[in-house]
C-alpha cells in the first residue's frame, strides 16, 4: 500500500467523511444526479473538508482512478463478453431449467438460487434478472405460490455471486484492492456466497413467501420458446468450470513443476477468461448456428455497459 502524503486531523476527517457520504446520498436519491458525478463531488468535498491542499485533490483524483482500474478493466470486459454469449445462446435458461427438473418444483427455489449464484459471477445483475425472472414467474404460475417464494432466492443468488465470486466486477475490484489472488478469492467467496444465497434467499424466501402472497404481474405470460434450441447443460457447466479450476487446483496437484507452471499460467485471470470466452464463442455460438457477424454483434452489445460501470468503479475509487 502507498504511504499517505497528507495527514488529516482524525476528527476533521471523520466529520468530512460523514458529510461527504450524506451529500452523496442526497445527490443520488433526492436530486437524481448520476452516480459518477455525485461520487466525484462528494470526494472533492471530503478532501476540502479534511483540509487537503487544493492542488493535491486533483492529483489524488487522477491517482485514484488509475489505481482502481489497474488490473480490472480487462477482466470486466472479458467477463462481460462471456456473460453476453451465455445470455444470448440460452445457456443461462438451460442451467435453470435443468436444475428445476432435477430438484423438482417443490424445491425450485433451490434451483433458481443456485442458478443465480453461478450466473451472477459472469453476467451483470440486471442481465441475470431479465434472463431468469420469467422462469421464476413461470414456476410460480404452475405452483400457485407467491412470486416471492421463487424471486427472492433468484435475486439473492445473483447478488451473492456478483458480490463475492470472480470474475464479477465487484469481487475482482475487491481482490485487486486487497492484493488477493483470484483463486483464493474464489475459494473464500464461493462458500460465503452459497451461505448468503441459502440464508437470505432460499430460507428467507420460503418464510416470507408463505406469509405474504404476491400475484404474478398482469403482463406475465409463459415463455413460449423455453425449450427451443438450447445448448446442453453439460457444455454450459464445463465452460464455466474453465474459469475456476486452473489456478485454484494447480497448486495442490501432484504434478511436475513444469506442468504446474503451465496450469498456473492458464489460470491467470485474463488467460482463463480469454479461453472461456473463446470456448463459449464456439460451443455456444458457432455450434448453435451463430455466424461471425452475429457473434461480433453479441460481443459489442455485451460491452456497451462496461464503460459506464468502469466509470462508476473509478469514481468510487477516488
Amino acid at each position: 500500500m502507498t504511504e499517505p502524503v497528507f495527514y488529516a486531523d482524525p476528527m476533521r476527517l471523520l466529520i468530512a467523511s460523514v458529510a461527504g457520504i450524506l451529500l452523496l446520498l442526497f445527490l443520488i436519491i433526492k436530486l437524481k444526479l448520476h452516480p459518477v458525478i455525485s461520487m466525484m463531488i462528494s470526494a472533492v468535498l471530503i478532501g476540502i473538508g479534511a483540509g487537503m491542499p487544493l492542488h493535491m485533490i486533483g492529483e489524488t483524483v487522477e491517482k485514484g482512478v488509475g489505481k482502481t482500474l489497474q488490473g480490472i478493466a480487462l477482466l470486466i470486459g472479458l467477463g462481460s463478453m462471456f456473460g453476453g454469449i451465455l445470455e444470448v445462446s440460452g445457456g443461462a435458461q438451460q442451467m435453470a431449467q435443468t436444475l428445476i427438473r432435477r430438484f423438482g418444483q417443490k424445491k425450485a427455489g433451490w434451483a433458481l438460487g443456485l442458478t443465480g449464484l453461478v450466473l451472477g459471477t459472469t453476467v451483470f445483475f440486471e442481465a441475470g434478472v431479465v434472463i431468469l425472472i420469467p422462469l421464476a414467474f413461470n414456476v410460480a404460475k404452475q405452483t400457485k405460490k407467491s412470486t416471492l417464494y421463487y424471486a427472492i432466492p433468484l435475486l439473492a443468488g445473483l447478488a451473492s455471486g456478483y458480490a463475492f465470486v470472480p470474475p464479477s466486477a465487484g469481487s475482482v475490484l475487491v481482490a485487486n484492492a486487497l492484493g488477493v489472488n483470484l483463486g483464493t478469492m474464489m475459494a473464500v467467496g464461493i462458500p460465503v456466497a452459497l451461505i448468503s444465497t441459502v440464508v437470505a434467499g432460499i430460507i428467507w424466501g420460503k418464510i416470507i413467501g408463505n406469509k405474504i402472497y404476491t400475484k404474478l404481474p398482469a403482463n406475465v405470460e409463459e415463455i413460449a420458446d423455453i425449450d427451443k434450441n438450447l445448448p446442453s447443460f453439460g457444455i454450459v457447466f464445463t465452460i464455466i468450470l474453465i474459469l475456476i479450476l486452473f489456478s485454484t487446483i494447480s497448486g495442490y496437484l501432484p504434478i511436475p513443476e513444469s506442468a504446474q507452471s503451465v496450469l498456473q499460467f492458464l489460470g491467470e485471470p485474463f488467460v482463463a477468461l480469454t479461453i472461456a470466452t473463446l470456448t463459449a464463442m464456439y460451443m455456444l455460438g458457432t455450434r448453435m448456428g451463430y455466424n461471425r457477424d452475429q457473434l461480433k454483434k453479441i460481443l459489442d452489445h455485451s460491452l456497451r455497459p462496461v464503460g459506464m460501470i468502469l466509470l462508476v468503479i473509478a469514481s468510487g475509487g477516488v
